[in-house]
């Protein structure tokens, strides 16, 4: 790779960083427009994906597992198959149903197959609401539910919740196994109130027809099995030994995070000298563009803590933590020209690969796995998506570089960040190990 390619960031300095990102993609690097084939794109694009499987540090029992799977086929099996005209009369509605069970049993495959247990929960879930869609309609069709009949399921559904929620408690043995747990209890308790409100704000229409109860039905299954998984997340994390009261230890711990992630994005931002044009430089310049404007506006850290989600509150300053290394590592290479202006199909493929590896090496090197990992999967995910944007262009393309700056931008702060993530869980794991 010429070294010219990765110095050519100094012809870019003198423009301001927070310089407008709009209308970027249809701008050159330089004087000249290099293109790339799209079959070379597409052959970079299908490398190999980093695979960071998400993974709860609790022990969620297979038999849970095994009796959601079962519940989602006795649904499928309510329902006659293949529907036929006889069933359904309207054909659209009827090819409407036929691909949610079709996308149910898609995903009761795919969690036969998911790496761990908490990626099969996931799948399952998916699978509910597909099913809860295919009954649901089905029986506005067959039975005549109605939209009040859903909802009468949901505030029956939303007393569970609210008895749920006053057994609820920040209990755990490991500090930082517990945390991730309730994080992940709570985001499942958020997609529930959001199902639930959903249903519960559905109103009966002239207009109304058995896809539309089928709509509501798939939100009042996705609630359910939201709240279920919830119920058996904690109940696991309560029955383990050693398991005491992390309230004060959590809200201790956010609070001195929230401090933390205060004092490094002041420094940063007091810090922060002129840079490339984040509309004409290098990917790297667009990437820390955008990086620096998630951490400097960003407040999730400050609004948990105001609802007392503690451990939510924690984790939103791990992400921050390591957006801002990420911003100080990535500022630190620009500045050092240690960049790549894109000029070939080499160059692509080596600000991709140097993603991938940084991710592959982060997990490789974890010292604190349940942290990393949980960002370190997120991250494997926005590269995959990356990888399929950049697959999508015509083998027979030629496609001009610059138009690509978004999607190497972003492999660019994948990269960054993977590899500050474990200084970030190491100041998380400093936090706790001071209070406790």
């Amino acid at each position: 790779m010429a070294d010219r390619t990765r110095r050519r960031v100094v012809a870019c300095v003198g423009t301001a960083l927070g310089a407008s990102l709009a209308g970027c993609s249809a701008l050159p690097f330089g004087d000249r427009e290099p293109t790339i084939a799209g079959d070379d794109l597409a052959a970079i694009a299908s490398e190999p994906t980093p695979s960071i499987p998400d993974r709860l540090p609790v022990d969620i029992d297979p038999s849970y597992l095994g009796s959601v799977a079962d519940t989602v086929r006795e649904r499928l099996d309510t329902v006659p198959a293949p529907l036929d005209a006889s069933h359904v009369p309207n054909g659209a509605m009827r090819a409407d149903l036929a691909h949610a069970r079709a996308h149910a049993t898609e995903a009761l495959a795919a969690a036969d197959d998911a790496p761990t247990p908490w990626e099969r929960a996931d799948r399952l879930r998916r699978a509910r609401g597909r099913a809860g869609y295919l009954a649901g309609g089905w029986a506005a069709v067959d039975d005549d539910r109605t939209i009040p009949d859903v909802r009468g399921d949901a505030e029956r559904l939303r007393e569970d919740l609210a008895d749920f929620r006053r057994a609820w408690a920040y209990v755990g043995a490991d500090p930082i196994d517990s945390v991730v747990v309730h994080h992940a209890i709570g985001d499942l308790l958020r997609g529930c109130i959001a199902d639930l409100n959903d249903v519960l704000s559905a109103r009966e229409r002239a207009s109304t027809t058995a896809l539309d109860v089928a709509e509501a039905d798939e939100a009042l299954a996705g609630a359910r099995g939201a709240l279920r998984d919830a119920d058996h997340l904690f109940g696991r994390l309560a029955d383990a030994d050693g398991v005491r009261d992390r309230r004060e230890t959590f809200a201790s711990a956010a609070a001195t995070l929230a401090a933390r992630v205060d004092e490094r994005r002041r420094a940063v931002v007091s810090t922060e000298t002129a840079t490339g044009d984040a509309r004409t430089g290098p990917p790297a310049v667009y990437a820390l563009a955008e990086l620096r404007e998630r951490f400097e506006y960003a407040d999730d850290v400050g609004e948990a803590r105001r609802t007392g989600a503690f451990p939510r509150a924690i984790l939103a300053a791990h992400d921050e933590l390591a957006t801002i290394g990420a911003v100080e590592r990535l500022r630190e290479r620009v500045d050092a020209g240690e960049v790549i202006d894109p000029e070939s199909a080499e160059d692509v493929r080596a600000i991709r690969s140097d993603a991938r590896e940084a991710l592959v090496e982060a997990r490789r090197e974890s010292a604190y796995p349940t942290l990393d990992r949980r960002r370190l999967h997120e991250l494997a995910a926005g590269f995959a998506y990356v990888d399929d944007s950049l697959g999508r262009y015509d083998a027979d393309d030629e496609i001009e570089i610059a138009r690509l700056r978004r999607e190497l931008a972003r492999y660019v702060s994948i990269g960054a960040t993977a590899r500050a993530v474990g200084d970030a869980s190491a100041s998380v794991a400093d936090v706790f190990d001071a209070t406790g």
